[in-house]
């Protein structure tokens, strides 16, 4: 009978104890939040990617289109190449920005009818400098693939993103992979489609 009582008042305690809490509780929160939205805000003035324990988060999409999307979700694709599990699209007269450079042919790679990947070309220094400082601005410094700094790599947790600029050619290309859902449309060498 001691125990049933000891809880009921206890109980009872809490109840008309409970509002106040609450009212604190949420008052506390209400002034962390802001706090910590100021905080951000002045982070963003003046943020430095190389801070260490930066949160980077992985992009869950491309243009708006999320990875794993069935291909017949995307309007206005025209698929130009299937390639066993990989098909390859396009959609005809969208002009994509990425930092200061625009970007008309861009392909999506579908594995197994579900958007994995990315492939953009892009002509000139110029452009290639903008999507790199872009992409460092948003996600971290990238690592230079076999010490060549017009090849470079930004690996984003499931994501991989690839970029290389050709000086004799006045040409680059940025590839997006979503990794888990192109790994079974990558061969052996990475390159070609499973068949």
């Amino acid at each position: 009978m001691k125990i049933r009582f000891c809880i009921a008042a206890v109980l009872c305690a809490l109840l008309v104890a409970a509002p106040g809490f609450a009212r604190q509780s949420h008052a506390a929160k209400t002034h962390a939040a802001k706090k910590s939205h100021r905080t951000t805000e002045q982070a963003a003035g003046n943020e430095s990617v190389d801070v260490p324990g930066k949160v980077i988060q992985e992009p869950n999409a491309f243009h708006g289109v999320k990875w794993g999307t069935p291909m017949a979700a995307v309007p206005d694709l025209t698929v130009v190449e299937k390639d066993g599990q990989a098909a390859y699209a396009t959609v005809a007269g969208v002009v994509y920005r990425i930092g200061d450079a625009f970007l008309s042919d861009v392909v999506y790679g579908f594995c197994q009818s579900k958007f994995a990947a990315v492939m953009v070309e892009y002509k000139g220094r110029k452009a290639h400098e903008s999507i790199r400082n872009f992409l460092t601005a948003k996600y971290t410094k990238p690592l230079e693939m076999d010490g060549r700094p017009d090849d470079l790599a930004w690996p984003l947790g499931n994501v991989f993103i690839r970029m290389s600029f050709s000086k004799e050619k006045d040409t680059g290309s940025l590839s997006y992979f979503y990794q888990p859902l192109f790994a079974p449309c990558a061969g052996p060498d990475g390159n070609k489609a499973a068949q």
